[in-house]
């Protein structure tokens, strides 16, 4: 028997029974079908033959059609605020001419709620596609992590499959709970509250809206680091107990087991490499599932908070009020949304990174 049927085999034994066909919808949804390519078993195949998993010419063509359509809704929805100033300026105009200052205060307050809506509608949508996003990921993370820690324990990482099976999932929740509660509605508040003081003359709560979004991505950071440390530290610690644990196993069993040991001791490491290989593809697989879950929501929402930063500026020349400093604003708060997103993919990378990297020298 070949160590490729002894993978194939591992692979049977340890992936056969878990069901990752969720997390394959759930990426399928969020990036439209660019990650239906990138299966568990594809993955496995190309470990097996050596060949890349990447069709650079399939993933170049969606993610065009991807980004074309998303800059056109993104157009179109600059073209409707820029039409509603145009007509504001026109309004304005005529009120002006017929000398009525009430008038003119008017239309200025009615186009403005006319823009508010518009921007409050668009700003749910990209709430929610950060908070699906956010979602997926840490059910992705809740699905993976007690698969890798398991083989982590199957190869003879005790200790580091003890101490990081609590720490890693404990840490994935908590920081999915600050996010999903806390910071994402933090922004959606300040995105709110800045497009409301754009109906008054003073600033009343704009700086609010302004702490709101910085305590949210300043908070991100912070936990970001900590959890990173803290995950690296430890992760280092089990790490090298493994290793002079299982070291110590090969040599007493190499040592005090005549002519049979060496067998026994072979037979070990031709069994942890399987491992390490089978843990590798579900490592793979995962930070695959993540960097998808991440960029497609991500290039969504900067595409938007591009469009409505272009609008903002294109607006203070024809506009009356403050409704561009608000549109502008709006911009803002999704590039903080977006920030967001990308601070929990990285974060989960990170773990994924150190799960993979435990038991690497063994």
């Amino acid at each position: 028997m070949d160590e490729n049927m002894i993978l194939e085999k591992q692979y049977e034994n340890i992936m056969g029974e878990e069901d990752f066909s969720g997390i394959m919808e759930e990426a399928s949804r969020l990036t439209e079908g660019l990650s239906d390519s990138y299966t568990m078993d594809r993955i496995f195949q190309s470990v097996l033959s050596g060949e890349g998993i990447f069709d650079s010419g399939v993933a170049i063509e969606g993610l065009k059609s991807l980004f074309l359509y998303e800059i056109q809704n993104a157009l179109i929805l600059m073209v409707e605020i820029l039409s509603i100033c145009v007509i504001l300026g026109l309004l304005h105009s005529l009120s002006d001419g017929f000398g009525s200052k009430s008038i003119s205060k008017m239309s200025v307050l009615v186009c403005t709620m006319v823009i508010i809506g518009i921007s409050i509608n668009s700003l749910r949508i990209s709430w929610q596609l950060a908070l699906d996003a956010v979602s997926a990921m840490v059910w992705t993370m809740e699905i993976l992590t007690p698969v890798l820690l398991g083989i982590l324990l199957a190869t003879g990482s005790i200790a580091s499959g003890s101490v990081l099976s609590p720490l890693i999932l404990g840490a994935v929740t908590g920081f999915s709970v600050l996010v999903k509660s806390i910071v994402l509605p933090a922004l959606y508040l300040s995105a709110v509250l800045s497009l409301l003081n754009c109906l008054t003359e003073k600033n009343y709560v704009n700086k609010l809206a302004k702490l709101l979004r910085s305590v949210a991505v300043l908070l991100t950071g912070l936990i970001l680091a900590v959890l990173t440390g803290i995950i690296t530290i430890q992760g280092l610690l089990t790490d090298a107990s493994d290793t002079v644990l299982m070291n110590a196993t090969k040599y007493s069993l190499s040592t005090f087991i005549p002519i049979v040991g060496g067998f026994t001791s072979d037979t070990v490491d031709l069994y942890l490499r399987c491992m390490h290989a089978v843990k590798n593809t579900a490592g793979v697989f995962g930070l695959l599932m993540l960097l998808l879950m991440m960029f497609v929501p991500l290039a969504k929402i900067l595409i938007v908070a591009g469009v409505y930063k272009l609008t903002g500026a294109l607006m203070e020349p024809i506009s009356e009020g403050k409704a561009a400093d608000g549109v502008n604003d709006m911009g803002n708060a999704m590039v903080s949304m977006a920030s967001i997103v990308f601070f929990t993919c990285l974060l989960f990378i990170l773990f994924l990174a150190g799960i993979l990297h435990v038991g690497g020298n063994l």
